[in-house]
């Protein structure tokens, strides 16, 4: 019996119960009048929680997963935390081995801890301004993730007269989950040195690893066995070309910018690389002011008041270079996809008195909405 098929049995059980209740109880007692009161609460609940069953089944319809899950995940104990901490720093190593026997994947390495993972993708989320301000999420699949298609046509209808039909449509994405690792080696003295919070150290040196390989696929990605850039999924707008090949002017911004849906500009954000708002920050207007402002804060920059992130990964201004883009990044998703993985090599570089921990992740990003975002382009 499915889960549908088990909220409907309650209901009809919850049903019969206060049919019961009613028939032997033509006048009800304070008691029984409040146990009634339950049952009708419960008989609400379910119908609820029927009637959100039903909208998961027709979502699941439409999201179809094109891998199965991964088996990779481990709801880690506390003793199954503690062998792995005491992996990672090289204590008691058979004994943290033994505990860690259910999270070995197929390529040899330890399962990370979920709550070991979430301290990694925090710092990356802080490290990487792509994170901060996209949509992440973590899924143990590849998802196609189905998006908003074009809008209904609805019109004035007169008395009597005929409705316009339109059929919903939607498009669809696909998440993949590109494999990104590399080698951390940590001298032996580092190992043993007592006084360091080794696990937290080895967390944000993952995260610096993981942000360095990511962040520039976040911006300029090819999608090929890694995510697909933002701005190389942009579309340059009708005004979006600037006349000069390495430069662009305070009016020809003002185009960069409307040429951006004004649903999508609400919730915008420019990026740009260093040399590029270098550059944007000695224009002015016709009034003589400079067009760079700043956020409440004092220090965010903003051109028409949406917030300037730097990204240096992006192109500078040049022949034919995408050198801005602004878009609502909502629309750019990253998935995290199932669990991260640690092996320990310790006999690999035992020469220089080295130890080295292979790390694994899989990781995707993409552009969900094409039309949330505008490139500029030099000429």
């Amino acid at each position: 019996m499915n889960k549908l098929e088990e909220l409907k049995a309650l209901l009809a059980g919850t049903l019969a119960s206060m049919e019961k209740m009613n028939n032997e109880n033509a006048e009800m007692t304070p008691e029984v009048s409040a146990e009634f009161t339950a049952l009708q609460a419960k008989y609400d609940n379910t119908q609820r929680a029927i009637k959100l069953e039903g909208m998961k089944n027709v979502l699941a319809a439409q999201v179809e997963d094109v891998i199965l899950p991964s088996n990779d995940t481990v709801e880690a104990n506390a003793e199954y935390k503690a062998g792995f901490n005491n992996y990672l720093a090289g204590t008691d190593l058979n004994d943290a081995k033994a505990v860690m026997t259910e999270g070995v994947d197929a390529e040899g390495g330890y399962i990370v801890p979920q709550t070991y993972q979430d301290t990694v993708v925090a710092k990356l989320n802080a490290l990487g301004a792509t994170r901060r301000i996209s949509t992440v999420l973590g899924t143990t699949s590849t998802t196609n993730i189905p998006t908003e298609g074009a809008a209904p046509t609805f019109t004035w209808v007169a008395e009597g007269g005929a409705y316009g039909q339109t059929d919903a449509k939607f498009g669809n994405k696909v998440l993949g989950a590109h494999k990104l690792g590399g080698i951390i080696k940590v001298s032996r003295e580092l190992l043993q040195d007592t006084s360091i919070n080794f696990d937290s150290y080895m967390a944000g040196q993952i995260a610096l690893g993981i942000d360095k390989a990511e962040s520039p696929a976040f911006a300029v990605g090819d999608g090929v066995n890694k995510p697909t850039g933002y701005s190389v999924s942009a579309t340059v707008g009708a005004s979006s070309t600037t006349a000069a090949v390495s430069a662009v002017t305070s009016d020809e911004l003002i185009d960069i910018f409307y040429d951006l849906k004004a649903e999508y500009r609400k919730n915008a954000t420019w990026r740009m690389n260093d040399s590029t708002l270098k550059a944007i920050s000695k224009l002015k207007d016709g009034q003589g002011n400079y067009i760079l402002g700043t956020l409440a804060d004092g220090t965010t920059p903003t051109i028409k008041g949406r917030p300037v992130e730097i990204d240096n990964d992006m192109a500078s201004m040049g022949t034919g270079n995408i050198f801005v883009v602004i878009g609502d990044f909502s629309s750019y998703q990253i998935a995290d996809r199932g669990a991260m993985t640690v092996q320990r090599l310790d006999e690999l570089y035992a020469g220089t008195g080295m130890v080295g921990f292979q790390v694994t992740a899989r990781v995707d990003g993409k552009v969900i909405i094409g039309e949330a975002f505008n490139a500029g382009k030099n000429a």
